[in-house]
């Protein structure tokens, strides 16, 4: 007998849990990841996005229709194609534009009106509470929706607060069950050992990695692994050096984000694993030797798709492991309402 698609699951469980949910009552008071009381006065009718990972979580849910402005994400505009066009632009990550912000919640008379939403990382709530003390009936909800860790909480959150719980069970029920397919597939296999690193720059003195207490660090352990960076912040720039005395049985790199959906050339991903594979000293090293040096499609690895970097990051880590990755990736996808690429590339080596 063939299965359901669990996205079609998915789909079917919020058009029926939607049938019967309560309407939610105002003002509704939650807490959001910077331990801060939030109180929402009246059902959020537009919505501003302070990150990328914030946009794909209301994405997720369903309401990106009610974006009415974002900071500069142009690089995930692929993503968002069908709504990006009629969003404002209220700055970049690094500086926001708190009057364009305050204009987005003005009504047709040019009164501020209730029913906005901003959402932020939690370190920058309370910056931006002070940034828009001077505007009224603005509400801020401080939430990461980039740590597998606290993903699933944030996202149940966002949902009772866009009134999407429904949707919010739905995708926290996906990840459940990608994560157990994971746990099970690995279970009782040794843990490899790994590097990874970050960004497309190769300083050798300098190389951009992940060590205990980043998102990263945590997947790798989710997915098999044990990161062999040992240091005391969360993302340290070592030198080869530390990497070759490491000894890593897997290497991976995960290049910057690209304004596409996977990559068109191979030749593109070919290039970061050969520059790996040619730096001083890296023939001696397992992960060279046994021709395990990969490269990672960065959106994968992070925020709401990061189940999917988990899954394949897993089969990398355990190839006897009985994993779908590329499955995995096309029930995301179809989540967003994407179809996956045929001719793109995610990673590389192919698994």
């Amino acid at each position: 007998m063939n299965k359901m698609p669990f996205v079609l699951i998915l789909a079917l469980w919020a058009l029926l849990s939607s049938g019967s949910a309560m309407a939610l009552d105002y003002p509704l008071s939650v807490t959001d990841s910077a331990g801060r009381s939030v109180t929402i006065e009246a059902p959020v009718e537009k919505i501003v996005v302070m990150n990328s990972d914030a946009a794909e979580a209301v994405s997720i849910l369903g309401d990106a229709g009610k974006i009415a402005g974002s900071v500069d994400i142009s690089y995930k505009a692929h993503y968002f194609a069908e709504f990006i066009d009629g969003w404002e632009n209220v700055g970049t990550w690094r500086e926001f534009n708190y009057e364009k912000i305050a204009q987005l919640a003005r009504g047709d008379g040019g009164e501020m009106a209730p029913g906005m939403l901003v959402i932020c990382y939690a370190n920058k709530a309370a910056e931006m509470e002070e940034g828009l003390a001077p505007f009224e009936m603005i509400d801020i909800l401080g939430l990461d929706l980039y740590n597998a860790e606290t993903l699933e909480e944030e996202m149940a959150l966002l949902g009772t607060v866009l009134d999407r719980k429904a949707e919010a069970e739905g995708y926290n029920a996906w990840v459940r069950e990608k994560k157990t397919a994971v746990k099970d597939a690995i279970s009782g296999l040794d843990r490899t050992r790994v590097y990874v690193e970050g960004g497309s720059a190769s300083d050798l003195g300098a190389l951009w990695t992940y060590g205990p207490g980043s998102s990263v660090n945590d997947m790798i352990s989710l997915s098999g692994g044990e990161n062999v960076i040992d240091a005391d912040e969360s993302n340290p720039k070592v030198e080869w050096e530390t990497v070759l005395a490491a000894m890593p049985q897997v290497m991976i790199k995960v290049p910057a984000a690209i304004n596409r959906l996977g990559w068109s050339e191979a030749s593109d991903m070919e290039a970061f694993v050969q520059e790996m594979r040619s730096r001083p000293g890296a023939s001696y090293i397992p992960a060279v030797e046994d021709e395990r040096v990969y490269v990672i499609f960065r959106d994968i690895t992070l925020g709401t798709g990061a189940v999917v970097g988990l899954t394949y990051w897993a089969k990398i880590f355990h190839p006897e492991a009985e994993l779908d990755p590329v499955g995995v990736y096309r029930e995301y996808l179809a989540m967003r309402g994407l179809s996956y690429p045929q001719d793109a590339f995610f990673v590389l080596p192919g698994i």
